[in-house]
């Protein structure tokens, strides 16, 4: 038979037996659903002091230190490959994306869209400080593919010949790339932030977060 329990003392009933909990007054839940005890919670504070702040692994929602960042920059510099990179005018009208450019003049221009791709996973799968600095010069790198490619088209721009008169101006994704890679670059360069400032209290799982300031400094710092 299913076990329901009171989330203030614990005390377990079976399921049917009580709605709420008659010494406290509180509603019942199943089991599985209750929050972890005290001492259960203060159990994992002390196993969580043996770890090294920099070592402690961060959920997969961690947004800090650059983290959530990085992602929606690439996230972002992937929609802009797929935007207006050349407005031509002559000899004809046409608009070109980044993505069109690549199929048209060479697969290298896809390194920019590779770039962004790769650098997703390679965030969110860094799920401590330690792990997140050692890829930093990788995911610089990556975001730089987009700075490098938009600006040899901007230093380089194509000429039309003596027959063929080429007339066109920049798209806004073509500068939305640039500025994506440089910001991206920026960001890659602190991806993880510094070690002697980390906050212990931020890198805590959520149980432990619902120690008071006293109990979990005391278990997890000393």
């Amino acid at each position: 038979m299913a076990l329901v329990g009171c989330p203030f003392c614990r005390e377990l009933f079976t399921e049917g037996e009580a709605q709420t909990c008659p010494v406290c007054g509180v509603a019942l839940s199943p089991v599985g659903k209750l929050p972890l005890s005290y001492e259960a919670r203060v159990a994992m504070a002390a196993e969580l002091a043996e770890i090294a702040p920099e070592d402690r692994t961060v959920p997969w929602t961690y947004y800090r230190r650059g983290r959530a960042a990085l992602v929606l920059v690439a996230m972002l510099g992937l929609v802009a490959f797929f935007m207006p990179w050349v407005n031509l005018h002559s000899p004809e009208e046409a608009v070109y994306s980044g993505f069109d450019l690549a199929r048209a003049r060479g697969t290298w221009f896809f390194g920019c869209a590779i770039g962004w791709f790769v650098l997703i996973p390679l965030v969110v799968t860094r799920r401590t400080v330690y792990k997140m600095r050692g890829v930093r010069i990788i995911a610089a790198m990556f975001a730089a593919l987009s700075v490098v490619e938009t600006a040899q088209l901007l230093l380089r721009p194509p000429h039309g010949s003596r027959f063929v008169t080429l007339s066109f101006d920049w798209g806004v994704g073509l500068y939305a790339t640039l500025a994506l890679g440089v910001v991206g670059v920026v960001i890659a360069a602190r991806f993880g932030g510094r070690v002697d400032d980390i906050d212990a209290r931020e890198l805590l799982p959520a149980p432990l977060a619902e120690l008071s300031p006293d109990e979990s400094e005391e278990r997890t710092l000393h």
